[in-house]
């Protein structure tokens, strides 16, 4: 009888430490999800701002001359030609223009 109920403890006593285990593992791993959601929400958002160099508002054209992209409220760079702000999507559509710029300047939808 005495035997039984130490077996009877012992069961017991392994079944509590196995769900605190359990417990102690889902807990910590849905922690470190947490974790790497803010990281890279952070991580985002500080790439977002530190690409936000230029404005539609300071450029004189709405579309991208080189590939024809209406320009959002990010501009990733400009080109200064012939007394104009021209607003790029990309640096490899502003490369693009320095090369031909009279030609893709007459693509260029321009701000009335």
């Amino acid at each position: 009888m005495i035997k039984m109920k130490m077996q009877h403890k012992k069961t017991i006593l392994k079944r509590t430490v196995l769900l605190l285990s359990a417990a102690v593992v889902f807990f910590s791993c849905h922690q470190q999800v947490d974790q790497d959601a803010a990281y890279k929400s952070r991580a985002y958002a500080k790439s977002d701002t530190s690409k936000a160099k230029f404005t539609r508002n300071m450029v004189d054209n709405l579309r991208d001359p080189s590939c024809g992209m209406p320009l959002m409220a990010v501009v990733e760079d400009t080109l200064h030609y012939n007394g104009k702000v021209y607003g790029f999507c990309s640096d490899e559509c502003r490369d693009d223009f320095k090369k031909n710029p009279k030609e893709l300047a007459k693509n260029a939808v321009m701000k009335k």
